[in-house]
């Protein structure tokens, strides 16, 4: 008899023009002076001064935190717990992409939590536990690729290493999600086309991965046929409120379904960030395609299901779908190849990536020599 454990995420609104009701969830989570956490290249842009001036017109006092950038570290989430105390804050709105959100889970647990951040490292011997208060936390995605605003985990890089460590809980997940495809419109193209790929990237490698999790599984189908159904679109043409929405769905949708786990991808495009500081969407763009060859060989099923659900058909589906991620990516005009990104095997590369924990749910249990050819095979 097969188990899982099935666990959804929060209450989200969804739909364009939703961030005008801010105000209203604000006062219905008895939030009433939120520390305001983005990042530093969002701060001066017009969409985040949309939703300060929203609070403003609604007199509700807030401080503002933006100095994370990149791939945050801990001193990062120190300084905003830091500013949340010196403001006098009630709660947290994160608002941005993987960084603010990352950086402001992190920050909500570290307010009451003691010890060091890394003390709460997933999966660690003898991690601490989250057992205190947290403060109540609304998260507002700008960008649809991570859907980190409905998961439990922190990825935080150590500043010696830059080794990337995750901190994950259920009590992380924000108590409510503001998803408004508005606020995604004025992503530059190459950052659309990136997380855009991630978001392909956590449903396609959910669907692959080897644990047990049939709701997973079709919710990770559907979000790889709204991603090929409109990302291209979303680059092409900005304003375009449907592929926008479909996109910001699809990027949620990765994130539920990876609960079921992820794959060698995702184990190759960390150690890219970690070792040459590499946009997490960019690595698991210029390795999805080497990763999927190398997977295909022994589920080749699940690609022919992958195949169909976008409207491929014959024996060969499967074949066929990794053709479609290889014409999607060229589309997007994404560089071709990691060796176009100045990127060179190494031995710290390969380590890195081989320590990674995702290639454990890996439908193909992987070697130190399988990553090598996964990046060669890449380049």
């Amino acid at each position: 008899m097969k188990t899982v454990s099935i666990r959804f995420p929060t209450d989200i609104r969804f739909g364009a023009g939703m961030i005008r009701q801010l105000p209203e969830f604000l006062k219905s989570k008895s939030m009433t002076k939120p520390l305001i956490v983005t990042d530093k290249g969002l701060a001066d842009l017009p969409v985040f001064k949309r939703v300060l001036s929203i609070l403003a017109e609604h007199n509700i006092s807030n401080e503002v935190y933006c100095d994370a950038s990149g791939n945050p570290v801990e001193s990062h989430v120190t300084l905003g717990v830091q500013a949340y105390l010196k403001g006098s804050c009630d709660s947290l709105v994160v608002m941005g992409g993987g960084c603010a959100l990352d950086v402001g889970k992190a920050i909500s647990l570290m307010i009451h939590h003691p010890g060091s951040l890394f003390d709460y490292e997933d999966d660690m011997v003898g991690a601490r536990p989250v057992d205190q208060k947290l403060p109540p936390l609304i998260a507002i995605p700008t960008t649809a690729g991570t859907g980190s605003e409905v998961g439990g985990s922190s990825v935080i890089s150590r500043e010696d290493t830059h080794a990337k460590v995750i901190v994950w809980s259920g009590r992380l997940i924000p108590d409510l999600v503001v998803a408004d495809p508005e606020l995604t419109v004025d992503l530059p193209p190459a950052v659309t086309a990136s997380t855009g790929i991630d978001a392909l990237t956590h449903n396609i490698e959910a669907f692959l991965a080897k644990n047990y999790h049939p709701v997973c599984d079709g919710i990770a189908l559907e979000g790889i046929r709204l991603v090929f159904n409109s990302l291209e679109n979303a680059v092409k043409e900005p304003g375009n409120i449907d592929a926008r929405a479909d996109m910001l769905m699809a990027s949620m949708m990765g994130a539920v379904a990876f609960q079921k786990g992820l794959g060698v991808t995702h184990s190759c495009a960390h150690a890219l960030s970690t070792c040459f500081d590499m946009h997490h969407g960019l690595a698991n763009a210029l390795t999805l395609v080497a990763a999927m060859r190398f997977n295909q060989k022994v589920v080749p099923e699940r690609f022919k299901r992958m195949g169909r659900i976008i409207g491929l058909d014959g024996d060969d589906a499967g074949d066929k779908f990794i053709g479609a991620i290889e014409r999607l990516l060229k589309a997007l005009k994404l560089p071709e190849g990691l060796g176009a990104c100045g990127v060179k095997i190494s031995d710290a590369l390969l380590d890195t990536a081989f320590k990674d924990s995702c290639h454990a749910n890996n439908p193909v249990p992987c070697s130190r020599n399988d990553i090598e050819s996964i990046y060669q095979n890449s380049m």
